[in-house]
């Protein structure tokens, strides 16, 4: 008979691996920022369309291909996130100030530019103040088709972390011993507030309500699914943790366990598998969300007419939109959670220079919008004048 295999709880530091996956949570980061940065080029596009409606169809290449590339910011971002967390070599209270803050200054900034400058233009323009509101509200929720804007990608990144937080965190002062489960009894709040983001996007996307736009920044993003494997991941990596510890072994035991390349390469290999299942089951829920939609199955028909989620809104809650899982579950195996970034510095920089590069996007993608815009071209004598009006005699 052959060597008996390890159980779990067996397993140390010294029983090793030599393989580590040559990606880590920073590249997952810098792929992530980059898909965004292709998200601003798919929104350029879309409201570039609006002035001319071939031009998504010119350029449909071009789109498809961006609108993919896109799609796969969020596992990026979650997954370098979750890794983080895992690896612990930060601490709870950085991961959740970050994401945070940059949550609420995603906020902060789309107000502004909602209030200030396309309220404000509506203002300039309308005669009548009162309606300057209403138009402007009605400009962002159809700027979608879907009723809404999901543009916040730190609330699903505070969310997970939050979490993690109340599912793993182990007070040294406050809720110690058995009041711990108080702290556990918190991790289904931001299960919860995951949930009424798809149910009110499900909402909106069937004209049921009129989202207002200052919620739109505090929508989730994430599809589904996408949410139900960060779930189980957190989950999966919970059960290990107690399945490790029962057997005598410590959780200081535990923790060095999770600094093996071996536990990482467990890890990699179950969420590659987790992945593939998440966008195999969403395309079947999908498909059924189509099937009633079509008649096809009167009892399902029934129920999705009362629900209006998955009959309507199926795409716009994300539902169908994670089959660029399977794109991310190869790269998994590429990926090690506890692999330490030479440059941590450059972490900090990444979201920079991304930010950047969508500044860059929104201004070409504006120039090329006024390119296509009808508009009558002024003479040059007429352009030197109205220049000179500007420039004054120079006389006091």
């Amino acid at each position: 008979m052959g060597k008996q295999r390890k159980k779990l709880y067996e397993y140390g530091p010294e029983d090793d691996i030599r393989y580590r996956g040559p990606l880590s949570y920073q590249s997952f980061q810098i792929l992530g920022w980059l898909c965004i940065v292709f998200s601003v080029i798919v929104t350029m596009l879309r409201i570039a369309s609006k002035a001319d409606a071939s031009l998504i169809e010119q350029h449909s290449t071009l789109y498809t291909v961006c609108k993919g590339i896109s799609d796969l910011s969020v596992p990026f971002l979650l997954l370098a996130n979750f890794a983080r967390i895992l690896n612990n070599s930060e601490g709870y209270r950085k991961q959740l100030l970050r994401n945070g803050l940059a949550a609420a200054g995603i906020t902060l900034v789309f107000l502004l530019v909602y209030k200030r400058y396309v309220t404000g233009t509506f203002r300039m323009m309308i005669q009548e103040q009162d309606a300057a509101q209403p138009a402007a509200d009605k400009v962002l929720q159809n700027l979608s088709g879907r009723g809404f804007l999901a543009i916040n990608i730190f609330v699903d990144l505070f969310l997970c972390t939050l979490f993690m937080f109340f599912l793993n965190y182990r007070p040294k002062r406050v809720l110690t011993g058995k009041k711990v489960l108080l702290l556990r009894c918190l991790a289904p709040l931001p299960i919860a507030y995951e949930l009424a983001s798809m149910y009110l996007k499900g909402l909106a996307a069937t004209g049921r309500v009129n989202l207002p736009p200052w919620v739109f920044p505090l929508l989730a993003v994430k599809p589904p699914f996408a949410f139900a494997v960060f779930i189980i991941l957190a989950i999966h990596v919970k059960v290990r943790e107690y399945r490790y510890c029962r057997h005598g072994n410590t959780y200081e035991q535990y923790q060095d366990f999770l600094k093996t390349r071996r536990n990482s390469l467990h890890f990699a290999v179950f969420t590659a598998i987790i992945l593939v299942a998440a966008a195999i089951l969403d395309m079947i829920v999908f498909s059924v969300a189509i099937a009633g939609e079509a008649g096809s199955m009167e009892a399902l028909q029934e129920m999705l007419t009362e629900t209006k989620l998955l009959k309507s809104a199926a795409w716009a809650v994300g539902f169908g939109q994670s089959m660029d899982l399977l794109i991310v579950a190869p790269v998994m195996l590429l990926f090690s959670y506890n692999r330490i970034p030479r440059n941590k510095t450059l972490s900090l920089l990444i979201p920079i220079i991304a930010i950047g590069l969508m500044a860059l996007v929104v201004l070409e993608g504006i120039y090329q919008t006024f390119g296509i815009l009808p508009m009558n071209k002024i003479p040059a004598k007429d352009l030197k004048n109205l220049l000179g009006t500007f420039g004054g005699s120079g006389s006091p």
